[in-house]
């Protein structure tokens, strides 16, 4: 995750100052907390990585900013969106990764509604994912198997959908 993106996590923008930063942070961690939403839980991993970013980058955080406006936009909203979506499919499996989210189980029944949300599939992971706005333009010359991706961004396990049955082996 790079300043902007932790910057779209938060939908802030312009001269910021740590108070900036540290008010919106409390503000999501009211909303997402997982007393008060369901997929708290999930959500607040996207906002603790932002904020460890902006924390980590405080004194550079104006310097890195883009210019361009239509590269900020609120990506913590899109990311609300879409895990209630996903909550709501039956024998889907995702987990929030950085802040990508990545969906496995039964994903086939709904590949439509997956593709409405613009998720990708990654045919080698065998898995959908959704991704910030501003990794679409990105190539990674090298493969990362979904544990080095966990292990590098850190995860604390898959989230299942509500419609999801567990079978008895």
């Amino acid at each position: 995750m790079n300043i902007q993106e932790a910057l779209n996590v938060f939908g802030l923008s312009g001269e910021l100052s740590e108070k900036e930063v540290k008010t919106a942070y409390k503000k999501l961690a009211l909303k997402y907390h997982p007393d008060r939403n369901p997929l708290g839980g999930e959500l607040m991993k996207a906002v603790n990585a932002a904020f460890d970013m902006l924390m980590a980058n405080i004194d550079d955080l104006n310097k890195y900013q883009s210019e361009d406006e239509s590269a900020r936009y609120n990506y913590g909203e899109d990311l609300e969106n879409v895990l209630n979506t996903l909550s709501g499919l039956a024998g889907i499996v995702y987990e929030v990764i950085g802040n990508w989210v990545w969906i496995s189980g039964e994903t086939f029944n709904h590949k439509a509604a997956l593709n409405e949300l613009n998720c990708k599939w990654a045919p080698k992971k065998k898995q959908w994912f959704y991704r910030p706005e501003e990794h679409k333009g990105r190539f990674n010359k090298k493969e990362h198997s979904i544990d080095e991706i966990r292990a590098k961004y850190g995860s604390d396990g898959q989230q299942k959908a509500k419609g999801w049955k567990r079978v008895a082996a």
